[in-house]
């Protein structure tokens, strides 16, 4: 059997990601994974647990994955184990593979080591798209409660799916490579609230962890003890041609009357636009609102222009969103549903087409 490290030489990468002593790559954001091309006769993927997957009947945490072959599903799952081998090709003929492993599930309930692979067979890396994004957001970007229809039913990971969220849809209608930056909950200047009364939540916001490699409440092993807030990220690995912020939602939640919150949201939020310049100085960046509300988005608009005062950059781009009304369906804790995230897509995707002459 052939051992190939998860990195940059065997495979493409399509996240954030670190590797310890023993090479496993460690990986935390919604959509992180690998690509290869195989040709073989036999592939399996060894799963890493974090501390999550050693907590029993924990499946509202344990991260949730998928592994594709030709563009199929055909494996999926949650990680509740420490060491978990997935046999993806196995069989006594040749054949051919392009092969995906993806993060499901978000990055704050748990993460995912991946061992070198094992196969009987090569592995290379698929190319690089033409085009590449970078979505940051919250729960909506990472496809939060999208595989539940009941939206009085609480989220679990087993039910978040990054591949249907609107982010993984409009990369997939541009044909382009994307990575996320996405928390659930967590925003500006506040995380979400069921009442402007309630307190600022501000261990939840994040524009602090953006340059690091994610933020989780678990540690990917008790070794070392590290977390992937703890591991700072080399933004020249991977360069994005377009950054969609879209962050607000939650922060809405402790806003909302009180307008010299919002002002200290706006301030806060051309802030954090200047962070994602300076590290990612060629990318143009677009800043979106709607899909759950759009009650914010005229400060969202305010930030931009004051960004843009601060800094003199002007490929900056605004557009509001439709907000849900059920028709087509919720998810759980009144999420948007799958065919809400097919809209959102189809809108964004258009108006990069358009307006931000992003073609493929």
């Amino acid at each position: 059997m052939n051992r190939y490290v998860v990195n940059e030489q065997n495979v493409k990468l399509t996240g954030r990601g670190m590797w310890d002593e023993d090479d496993i790559y460690w990986c935390a954001l919604s959509g992180s994974g690998f690509e290869c091309h195989f040709k073989g006769k036999e592939f399996i993927i060894a799963l890493a647990g974090d501390n999550a997957a050693e907590i029993p009947a924990n499946d509202g945490n344990w991260a949730r994955y998928a592994v594709y072959v030709n563009g199929i599903r055909t494996t999926e799952g949650l990680l509740d184990s420490i060491v978990k081998k997935i046999p993806v090709i196995t069989g006594s003929r040749e054949i051919e593979a392009d092969i995906k492993f993806i993060k499901l599930s978000e990055c704050a309930m748990s993460t995912i080591g991946i061992y070198p692979i094992e196969c009987e067979g090569e592995v290379t890396p698929l190319p690089a798209k033409p085009l590449k994004l970078e979505i940051i957001g919250d729960s909506i970007t990472c496809g939060y409660g999208v595989d539940e229809y009941d939206p009085n039913i609480n989220f679990k990971t087993a039910t978040e799916d990054f591949t249907k969220a609107y982010s993984y849809k409009t990369a997939k209608l541009l044909d382009a490579d994307v990575r996320a930056f996405s928390i659930s909950g967590w925003g500006i200047v506040s995380g979400f609230v069921n009442s402007p009364d309630e307190p600022q939540k501000t261990e939840q916001l994040l524009p602090p962890y953006y340059t690091k490699l994610g933020f989780s409440y678990q540690k990917f092993d008790d070794r070392d003890g590290l977390a992937p807030q703890d591991i700072s990220w080399d933004f020249l690995k991977y360069v994005p041609d377009l950054i969609v912020v879209n962050l607000g939602t939650n922060d809405n939640s402790w806003c909302t009357g009180h307008e010299d919150r919002y002002e200290l949201y706006t301030a806060e939020y051309a802030k954090f636009l200047g962070t994602v310049h300076e590290c990612n100085p060629t990318s143009k960046l677009l800043c979106v609102m709607g899909i759950m509300l759009d009650e914010i988005y005229p400060y969202v608009e305010k930030a931009v222009e004051m960004f843009r005062a601060q800094t003199g950059f002007r490929d900056i781009h605004t557009l509001k969103l439709t907000p849900h009304d059920g028709t087509l369906g919720y998810g759980a804790d009144w999420h948007p549903s799958p065919a809400t995230h097919d809209k959102a897509a189809e809108v964004l995707t258009a108006y990069i087409r358009k307006t931000l002459g992003l073609t493929v």
